[in-house]
């Protein structure tokens, strides 16, 4: 028997933050399946363990600026650190939300962290908010980033 379901979708500036609801006549092995597909989406990348030496980091995306490829190394900027991670950039651009976005062949930055995207005939430079750290947004990627960052505006 295929599993029929009735989605809904329900945007608001107004809401805080997403939720997702089901609404069912009784628990079942289909809603524990949604349920489950649901929390391993939601956990896959909420948090990465960053590496500075031989400390390791809990670190939340949120606080995140940019990823980075330097010596076949990933790093994770965060305001005032960069740290260290076990991932490469295409497993990360494969399982970060949405408010990340490739912008180069060796960076992915969060959008939400972004406070200014300046355009001159050396190249279009990211600047962060609270920091000094800056991203160069390749050619190939900038129409992608200002399509969601006017998105965003919405």
């Amino acid at each position: 028997m295929a599993l029929v379901v009735k989605i809904r979708l329900d945007i608001s500036a107004g809401y805080p933050e997403k939720e997702i609801v089901i609404k069912a006549n009784k628990k079942d092995a289909e809603v524990d399946e949604i349920v489950n597909t649901l929390q391993n989406i939601a956990s896959k990348f909420n948090q990465l363990t960053g590496f500075i030496g031989e400390t390791a980091y809990s670190l939340e995306l949120k606080d995140i600026l940019f990823f980075e490829t330097n010596d076949r190394n990933v790093y994770a900027h965060t305001i005032d650190n960069a740290f260290l991670i076990h991932y490469r950039l295409y497993e990360l651009e494969e399982n970060l939300p949405d408010n990340f976005l490739r912008v180069s062949k060796s960076s992915i930055l969060n959008v939400d962290e972004i406070l200014s995207l300046t355009s001159s005939v050396t190249g279009n430079l990211i600047h962060f908010k609270n920091t000094y750290k800056t991203l160069y947004v390749s050619r190939r990627f900038l129409k992608n980033l200002k399509n969601k960052l006017n998105r965003k505006r919405v």
